[in-house]
C-alpha cells in the first residue's frame, strides 16, 4: 500500500516545514518585535492590571497559579450553574460536582480528559464561554513557560524572566487567536457547524425520532487541535462527522496539533543563539515520533491474529472510520499522543495490543515528543538537562549547558519532575485496583484491563486527555482521583521547570571550552535519545510487559 509510506512522510513534513518561520515569528512576538495588534494587546493588558514589569520566577509562578485557580474557579462554576444560564437550548442541567471538578481541572490543565458526552451533558454556553476560553489561555499558559524557561537560558546574573501576564496575552492575541480563526473557516468550510440553533429532530431510516446535534463546534475544534487541547465538541471527537467530515479537515486537524509544538523548538534555538542545538532537539523529537509511527502503523495493517483465517483484507478495521482507514487513524494515533493533545479520529482500545502501546509510550515518557504547546519543549528540556548532566559526569568534568553550570540545585528539580509520571500513573493509578468496584470501572480483566487503567492514568498525568474506550471514566473516585493526577501532571513540570529557569538566569555565562559536551550533533541526539526511552522505560516496563506486551503474546498464541 503506497499509502503506509506517502502519508507518514507527508505529515512528518508539513509539520516541520513551516516550524522554522513560525518559531521565528513566535520569538519576535514574545520579545514584542510584533506589534501589529499593539493598541489591543495594551487594552488588554491594562484589563489584566500589569504593566509589563518583568517578575522572578517565584512572582512569575504565584501569577500563573493565581491565574489558573481563578480559571478553574469559574469554570467549575459555570459547568455547577449550566442549567441556569444562557444558550442553553435543550435544557441540559448542571454536572454533579464531582464531574465539575474532573472537567474544570481538565481544561485548565490543558488535559481536556472528558468524562461525559460533549453534546449530551454541556450547553452551548458552558462549551463557549467556559470550555474553549480555557482551551486558549491553557495553551499560552504552557507556552508562557516554556519562554521563561529560554530566557532563563539565555539571560545571565539576573532574576527577570519576562511577566507572565504580558506573555499569556501576547500568545493568545498574536498567535492562537488569528490562527484558529484562520483554521475554524477552513473546517466551516469543510462542513462542521458553527451555530446557535437547537438541535434538529429528524426520522431515522426506521422511522425512529432522532435528534441532529449542532452547536458552535468549529470554533472549538480549531483551537482544540492548535493549542493540544483535544476536548471535543462532541462526545466521538474527532471520529465524529461533524467534527471532521472530509479528508481535507482530517489533515488539516492532524497538522494543527503539532504544528506550534514543533515551532516552539525552534523558538528555543532563537533564544539562546544556537540553532544547531534546537535542530538537534529537533531531530531527536522526529526520530522518536517516526520510530512510533513505523511501528503503530505496521501493527495495524496486519489483521487481527484470530481473524486472519476470515477474512483477506488487510489491516485491523476495528474501531477505525472507513473515510481514513488504518494508516491515518495511526497516524493520528501517534500525533495526539506524542503531543498532549489527547484527539481521537479512531477508537484507541480497538488498537492491535503492540499500537496500543505506542500511544501509552508517548504519554509515559511525558510526551516529550513535540509534546504539548510549550510542555512538550520545556519537557524535552528537562531531559536534555539530565543528558548533559550525566554526560558530563562520565567523563568528569562539571556539567555545563551552553555555558551555564548545572548544580546541584537545578538537577534536584529535574529529578523531581521525573517523578511526576510514576506518582501519577502508578501510585494513584494503582490505589483504583485496591477499590472495591475496580472491575467494574476498568470494564474488562486480563492484560486488556491494566492496559485500560494504565492508559488512563498515563493521559491524566500527561495531560493528554485520550483514553480507551470502556473505563469508567464518570465514577465518582475517578473524577476526583484522575483529577488530581491531571493537576500533578501539569504543575508538578511547571513549578520545577520555572525554579530551573531563575536558577539559570542568575548564573553566570562561562566561555565555552572543547571540553564541554557539545549540545548538537549525532552524539547528542543519540544520547538524549537513549535517555529519554530509559527514564520511561525503567519505570514503566514491568507495567507495559504484563499490559499491551503480554496482550499482544495472548493474541499470538490464540492464532496458533
Amino acid at each position: 500500500m503506497w499509502q503506509e509510506i506517502i502519508y507518514p512522510v507527508a505529515f512528518v513534513l508539513l509539520v516541520l516545514l513551516p516550524a522554522p518561520l513560525l518559531g521565528n515569528y513566535l520569538y519576535r512576538v514574545f520579545e514584542g518585535k510584533s506589534r501589529w495588534l499593539a493598541p489591543l494587546e495594551r487594552a488588554t493588558q491594562a484589563c489584566c492590571g500589569t504593566d509589563g514589569r518583568e517578575q522572578d520566577w517565584k512572582s512569575y509562578a504565584l501569577s500563573l497559579l493565581a491565574f489558573n485557580g481563578a480559571g478553574f474557579g469559574l469554570l467549575f462554576l459555570i459547568l455547577l450553574a449550566q442549567g441556569l444560564l444562557p444558550l442553553n437550548p435543550q435544557q441540559l442541567p448542571g454536572l454533579n460536582w464531582q464531574l465539575a471538578f474532573n472537567t474544570a481541572v481538565s481544561f485548565m490543565t490543558n488535559t481536556n480528559w472528558q468524562a461525559y458526552s460533549g453534546e449530551a451533558s454541556l450547553s452551548y454556553f458552558s462549551q463557549m464561554v467556559g470550555l474553549t476560553t480555557q482551551n486558549f489561555v491553557s495553551a499560552a499558559t504552557g507556552a508562557a513557560v516554556a519562554i521563561a524557561l529560554f530566557r532563563g537560558i539565555a539571560r545571565q546574573q539576573t532574576t527577570h524572566l519576562g511577566n507572565f501576564w504580558q506573555d499569556l496575552v501576547r500568545f493568545c492575541l498574536y498567535v492562537l487567536l488569528p490562527m484558529a480563526l484562520i483554521l475554524a473557516l477552513l473546517l466551516v468550510w469543510q462542513g462542521v457547524p458553527q451555530s446557535l440553533s437547537a438541535y434538529l429532530p429528524f426520522h431515522g431510516l426506521e422511522d425512529q425520532e432522532q435528534l441532529l446535534p449542532l452547536g458552535p463546534a468549529a470554533s472549538q475544534i480549531a483551537i482544540k487541535q492548535l493549542g493540544s487541547n483535544g476536548g471535543g465538541f462532541f462526545g466521538i471527537n474527532s471520529a465524529h462527522p461533524f467534527e471532521n467530515p472530509t479528508a481535507l479537515s482530517n489533515w488539516l486537524e492532524m497538522v494543527a496539533l503539532l504544528t506550534l509544538a514543533a515551532a516552539m523548538v525552534c523558538t528555543l534555538g532563537r533564544y539562546v543563539k544556537d540553532l544547531a542545538h534546537s535542530r538537534a532537539i529537533l531531530i531527536a523529537m522526529t526520530i522518536m515520533l517516526v520510530l512510533g509511527l513505523c511501528l503503530a502503523i505496521g501493527q495495524e495493517l496486519k489483521p487481527d491474529p484470530a481473524l486472519a483465517h476470515l477474512t483477506s483484507e488487510a489491516g485491523n478495521w476495528e474501531g477505525k472510520e472507513s473515510r481514513f482507514g488504518p494508516v491515518l487513524s495511526s497516524i493520528w494515533e501517534v500525533a495526539t499522543t506524542a503531543a498532549s493533545n489527547g484527539s481521537v479520529n479512531a477508537m484507541h482500545d480497538s488498537f492491535a495490543p503492540l499500537a496500543g502501546m505506542v500511544a501509552m509510550i508517548n504519554m509515559l515518557l511525558g510526551e516529550v515528543v513535540f509534546g504539548g504547546v510549550g510542555a512538550g519543549i520545556y519537557g524535552m528540556m528537562l531531559f536534555v538537562l539530565l543528558t548533559v548532566f550525566l554526560c558530563g559526569l562520565m567523563v568528569g568534568r562539571t556539567p555545563t549547558y551552553l555555558g551555564k553550570r548545572l548544580g546541584i540545585t537545578e538537577m534536584k528539580w529535574v529529578v523531581a519532575s521525573m517523578l511526576v509520571m510514576p506518582v501519577g500513573v502508578l501510585v494513584i493509578g494503582g490505589i483504583t485496583l485496591l477499590m472495591p468496584n475496580s472491575a467494574t470501572v476498568i470494564g474488562h480483566d486480563g492484560p486488556h484491563g491494566l492496559s485500560r487503567l494504565i492508559y488512563a492514568y498515563a493521559s491524566a498525568a500527561g495531560n493528554n486527555g485520550s483514553a480507551f474506550a470502556g473505563f469508567a471514566a464518570a465514577d465518582s473516585w475517578q473524577c476526583i482521583a484522575i483529577g488530581l493526577a491531571m493537576l500533578l501532571g501539569r504543575f508538578g513540570y511547571i513549578i520545577p521547570v520555572l525554579a530551573i529557569a531563575g536558577q539559570l538566569a542568575r548564573a553566570p555565562r562561562q566561555e565555552r571550552s572543547e571540553g564541554d559536551f557539545p549540545v548538537s550533533g549525532p552524539l547528542f541526539i543519540t544520547l538524549l535519545s537513549v535517555t529519554v526511552l530509559l527514564m520511561g522505560g525503567l519505570s514503566f516496563l514491568p507495567v507495559l510487559a504484563l499490559g499491551p506486551v503480554a496482550e499482544h503474546l495472548s493474541l499470538l498464541g490464540g492464532a496458533f
